[in-house]
């Protein structure tokens, strides 16, 4: 399981496959590949013929149901978008340097190591109002976490800790995990604004970078240049670092604030799906 995100970058690839269609093709080719490659496990020689798959899928009136079908058969539908996997190598918006690389996930179990780093994004020094402006967003907007309490209550699924995290300000207010978890991941679609917002409050967005150096010098996670008249004008990134340290689940979350970066920068919506 999955919380599936993507940048709502215009591009011929969406104007041939909307974005809906591209993602369930997108998850449809995971879940088949899952299944063969678990298959081989027992039996090198399957086939994805011999392969079936659970999968919702559209019909031709596109009404959508859930039909049993062979690996072959979503792979033979996925063909549809591979055809336009060449409009994605110079593509802005990509999370992963891969086709499609503009959808990417976080997957769960969240591990306790990836939380701790999110918690670690809010900044407590004193004089800083970071706080008591982020207690006071998720306060005016009814963020209290209640869903992903509920999640928490199936140990090992979506969290690999029952209980969160939690941070305490001098003023005596609090903010856990689970507030952070539904302001970030929990509200569907996120505006270029609001993407901003995001990394501000959390201390991620890095703008103004030097123009004078390679990029590959420079020590930020996900960098995004402007460009006018076909000359680079602008850079913002993240104020994050590579660190060998981190596990897959914290560089899952560090991928998805790049997603909220390319969607402040590029101007357009990140939509997240669970």
């Amino acid at each position: 399981m999955s919380i599936i995100y993507y940048v709502d970058y215009p591009c011929p690839v969406k104007e041939s496959v909307k974005p809906g269609r591209m993602l369930r093709l997108l998850y449809g080719r995971e879940r088949a590949n899952e299944a063969v490659n678990k298959a081989r496990r027992d039996n090198p020689a399957a086939s994805p013929e011999q392969v079936m798959v659970n999968l919702s899928l559209a019909d031709g009136a596109g009404t959508k149901e859930l039909r049993r079908v062979s690996a072959a058969e979503v792979h033979r539908q996925v063909a549809e978008l591979d055809a336009l996997a060449d409009h994605c190598r110079d593509c802005k918006a990509r999370i992963e340097r891969q086709n499609f690389g503009c959808r990417s996930r976080v997957d769960f179990p969240l591990t306790f190591k990836a939380e701790a780093f999110l918690m670690g994004l809010i900044h407590a020094r004193d004089g800083d109002p970071t706080p008591t402006l982020l207690c006071n967003y998720l306060e005016s907007n009814g963020i209290v976490g209640n869903e992903p309490a509920e999640m928490r209550k199936l140990p090992g699924v979506w969290f690999e800790s029952d209980k969160p995290l939690v941070r305490r300000f001098a003023d005596g207010r609090r903010v856990s995990a689970n507030q952070l978890f539904e302001l970030l991941f929990l509200t569907g679609q996120i505006s270029p604004k609001h993407a901003r917002f995001l990394l501000g409050l959390l201390g991620l967005y890095a703008g103004n970078l030097p123009l004078d150096r390679a990029l590959y010098s420079l020590p930020n996670l996900f960098v995004v240049e402007r460009e006018e008249a076909g000359m680079v004008v602008s850079r913002a990134g993240l104020n994050l670092s590579e660190n060998s340290q981190d596990d897959r689940s914290t560089k899952q979350i560090q991928n998805f604030f790049g997603a909220l970066l390319l969607g402040a920068e590029l101007g357009c919506d990140v939509w997240v799906k669970r």
